[in-house]
């Protein structure tokens, strides 16, 4: 027996009749305020409640419907028919949202619309859909939507009497952006991505051009790896495309690279191509790219120190400046509207704030892979505040014995990490020199422990990776199962596995890499003391801040206990009382502000919120300020 077809009209038609049985009762109901906000809310309810019925309808009918039709027609062989069969298997969509009504023509429409304009972007983005299918799905979700708040708005202009109230009715149309800003977002995310590991992956690519091996064969290896995630994807696709449609290594190279939306590494792997195909020295070729990758990652981490240096000045000073006068200006009219502003900031705004601020600073980053263990630390930390502030009703001691026990576990964490990035361009110095006197890669690992010392803490690894080779387990095989913080330092062992795999070690190559590491290290720590000046700055903020509040409330309670009763004109002056809940209440968005400033600076310096040190610092000043001002 067929299935009946849940059709557009049918659903349209449900949800007018809904909304019109809805709109009834709340022109019956009628009476007050109260009666208005029930009646939307019930309305809306339906709405939202009728449609998550007619998805989930939409789903129970896609999943029955996905099946092969046989063909029936006569004289046809039994090879034939199962041929014709599977071609001709039904259409799925990208949904089980749109399978039941993409065929209608109002949603071909809409979606032949936000295909047209997204059409050459979709490969950039990697959204391996058709640009109609993609589309269908976010004009069937507009069309529902539409569908459900275009009475509730008319229920509401009804009730309101306001135009305001048909908003509803236009909100909808976002929907039809979604797919442009999601194709965007995703185009600007890859180019980001790609291009912060690029530099990187460019001294693998001329390593293993150093050993005679191409660059498509680097991306072949490099697919096996997880060091360079973003490039994996990358070369994933070449993978993918050499295999499956191009069957030639140049051609899979070529096609990802005129579907790139960075113009770099476009511009390099058309390059290669053509200087292969025109016979060039491809070593010379890759060798010049490394150097101009190193410039790209320092400039990278200048501009990061520019961005983060304005960044920090500019939110030091709305921190800084905004809380100083809402402060000033609520104990100096003291009123319940004073008293509500200052809460609206301390639970809304500066934390909204201080999340979008952190995000901005986290945007411009370069991105490093270190791996920090802190969720010990962060139940700890969760357990010891949660006791203290049951015990003590203090908010700044609360937050003060949590920064303090994530803020030493990320400090001693940070500093395994700066060690061992310290000592590699030692270490791979010592390597290149050992190389050119005829040692090995293995060799010198090997012996480096017995003859040389650089800090405790990277000798312990060296020791160990001495170790296994020593019982002839592989580099490749160390380098895998390697357990240290430092993504750097990862990337270094993974770079000399490969080396030692293809055979292409030569003191030319090591010189390369040395370079490169210590390039990078040393413009990481330029970067670091750059922007650790504005954490002072930061520190400064709760002392100011507290400064202000006591200023002002010790200007005011004298004044306001020496006036007589009979001269004290309410209406202007506030009460003691109010006064009083007023300057608790800064005093605790001073907290709060100190806090959100040391999450800042530790993004900032640090780059990462877990360095709560900076914060410990903050609250310290602030309790200070408190006690002795």
């Amino acid at each position: 027996m067929a299935k009946p077809k849940l059709t557009v009209q049918t659903i349209l038609g449900a949800i007018a009749i809904v909304m019109s049985f809805g709109t009834l009762i709340a022109e019956l109901l009628l009476d007050t305020a109260i009666t208005i906000i029930v009646a939307t809310i019930v309305v809306l309810m339906i709405a939202i409640s009728l449609t998550m019925i007619i998805v989930l309808r939409g789903g129970l009918y896609f999943s029955l419907s996905k099946r092969y039709y046989p063909v029936q027609a006569a004289g046809e062989g039994n090879e034939k028919r199962q041929e014709a069969a599977a071609k001709k298997q039904e259409r799925k969509y990208a949904s089980t949202v749109s399978s039941f009504m993409g065929d209608h023509a109002l949603i071909k429409y809409i979606s032949n619309f936000m295909a047209n304009s997204i059409k050459d972007e979709i490969p950039k983005a990697m959204i391996y859909l058709h640009p109609t299918v993609y589309s269908k799905f976010y004009s069937t979700v507009f069309l529902i939507v539409l569908a459900a708040v275009m009475p509730a708005g008319l229920v509401l202009l009804a009730l309101l009497r306001n135009p305001l109230a048909l908003i509803p009715v236009f909100a909808p149309m976002i929907i039809v952006l979604i797919p442009l800003m999601e194709v965007k977002v995703k185009i600007s995310n890859r180019k980001s991505d790609t291009a912060n590991e690029f530099p990187f992956f460019m001294v693998y690519a001329a390593a293993l051009q150093a050993a005679g091996l191409s660059l498509y064969t680097a991306l072949d290896r490099l697919a096996e790896w997880r060091i360079l995630p973003k490039i994996k994807r990358e070369a994933l696709i070449v993978k993918r495309d050499y295999l499956f449609f191009s069957h030639n290594p140049l051609l899979a190279i070529e096609n990802i690279a005129r579907d790139h939306p960075d113009e770099n590494i476009k511009t390099i792997f058309l390059g290669y191509t053509s200087v292969l195909r025109s016979g060039g020295d491809m070593v010379v070729y890759l060798n010049s790219k490394v150097a101009d990758g190193l410039e790209s990652v320092i400039g990278r981490w200048r501009r990061y120190a520019e961005s983060a240096s304005t960044l920090g000045e500019i939110s030091i000073s709305v921190f800084l400046m905004f809380p100083s006068l809402l402060i000033a200006m609520s104990i100096a009219f003291s009123s319940n509207m004073s008293l509500a502003m200052m809460q609206i900031y301390g639970y809304m705004i500066l934390p909204l704030m201080g999340a979008v601020l952190v995000m901005g600073v986290h945007i411009s980053q370069p991105r490093f892979y270190d791996l920090y263990n802190m969720n010990r630390a962060l139940l700890i930390a969760l357990g010891a505040s949660a006791a203290f502030g049951a015990a003590t009703y203090w908010l700044t001691s609360t937050l003060l014995v949590f920064s303090i026990i994530v803020g030493t576990e990320y400090i001693r964490e940070q500093s395994d990490i700066g060690r061992v990035e310290k000592a590699l361009p030692f270490f791979l110095r010592d390597i290149t020199e050992m190389m050119k006197i005829g040692y090995d890669i293995n060799q010198t690992i090997i012996n480096l422990p017995k003859q040389r010392q650089y800090n405790r803490t990277f000798d312990r690894l060296l020791n160990r990776v001495a170790e296994h080779l020593e019982m002839n387990m592989p580099l490749r095989r160390v380098s895998e199962t390697m357990m240290v913080r430092s993504w750097l330092c990862r990337y270094t062992f993974f770079i000399l596995s490969e080396i030692v795999d293809t055979g292409g070690g030569t003191p030319q190559v090591l010189e390369s890499l040395t370079h490169f590491v210590n390039g990078v290290v040393i413009e990481k720590q330029k970067t670091k003391s750059t922007t650790r000046v504005y954490s002072f700055l930061g520190y400064a903020t709760p002392a100011f801040l507290s400064g202000v509040i006591m200023f002002m409330s010790n200007m005011l309670f004298p004044s306001l206990s020496n006036l007589p009763g009979g001269l004290l004109p309410i209406s202007i002056l506030p009460n003691a009382a109010t006064l009083s809940l007023i300057a608790s209440t800064g005093s605790f968005v001073v907290v709060l502000t100190a806090f959100v400033v040391g999450l800042l600076i530790a993004k900032i310096v640090d780059m990462s919120v877990c360095a709560t040190h900076h914060a410990a610092i903050c609250l310290a000043i602030c309790i200070v300020s408190f006690t002795f001002l």
